[in-house]
């Protein structure tokens, strides 16, 4: 083989593990973020691409001569790269539908700030909830395991073999279930307290229509619930934390 003939295969065999590592860090926790310089995820994706070849290069095929093919296969391996850290975002979403929940409840839906995660107006306890949970996977070493169950794609997911789009659809179908589930589990005692409240509410106008129910309960309503937060949330990350290993784990073994 010649120098020239080896050169270009080296070349297409990272271009194509880049391919798969950009597209993934690019949604990734923690790594994804807006906030987080895009220099700083393309060069840090470069470097874990660099890292891998040596482990991962014997699984790549060989350049193909047509252009459309090699386009195809750099497609898919974006398609994969995208579907893993997809699943990984949408677990991370739950926590901001939780806390969409939990604003709702204790009657601060309307106190909106800006969320750092997706660049939008969202609730102030989601937008918490968003950044407690990045800090706990880079402090439980999830960050780790959510690059290890990267590389693990590649047992599932051979380099040039065009991955499944309807297994891949059902999997998406699945983690988004699952975070909605996780985003009820999470938010469940203030849901029981929401129902509790406006029971309590309604007997309250019935028994004294007088009284401005409302102002009355709207302070309380908001000390009970922050102090439930304050509760709950412990167990509420913990939970969340364990979820997202689960599935990450899907990829690690």
């Amino acid at each position: 083989m010649s120098i020239e003939a080896f050169l270009t295969g080296s070349i297409f065999q990272f271009l194509l593990i880049f391919a798969r590592i950009g597209a993934a860090i690019s949604l990734i926790p923690g790594f994804g973020e807006v906030y987080v310089a895009t220099r700083s995820r393309l060069s840090f994706a470069l470097l874990l691409s660099f890292v891998l070849m040596p482990l991962v290069k014997d699984m790549i095929p060989s350049l193909p001569p047509q252009p459309a093919a090699m386009g195809l296969l750099i497609l898919a391996e974006i398609s994969i790269g995208i579907f893993f850290g997809l699943i990984c975002r949408l677990i991370l979403m739950a926590t901001l539908s939780a806390g969409m929940m939990i604003a709702l409840q204790i009657g601060i839906a309307n106190a909106l700030s800006s969320d750092p995660t997706t660049a939008q107006q969202g609730a102030v306890t989601g937008n918490f909830l968003v950044a407690v949970a990045i800090v706990l996977i880079f402090a439980t070493d999830l960050d780790h395991m959510s690059l290890r169950a990267l590389v693990g794609t590649y047992g599932i997911f051979h380099p040039g073999e065009m991955p499944q789009l309807q297994d891949m659809a059902n999997t998406i179908a699945r983690a988004v279930a699952d975070s909605f589930l996780l985003a009820l589990q999470m938010s469940a005692p203030f849901l029981v307290y929401g129902v509790v409240l406006v029971v309590g509410m309604g007997l309250l106008a019935r028994l004294m229509p007088t009284l401005q129910v409302f102002f009355v309960v709207m302070p309380l309503q908001l000390l009970v619930g922050f102090g439930l937060m304050a509760v709950t949330i412990s167990a509420a990350m913990i939970w969340f934390l364990e979820v997202y290993r689960n599935h990450l784990l899907g990829f690690a073994e």
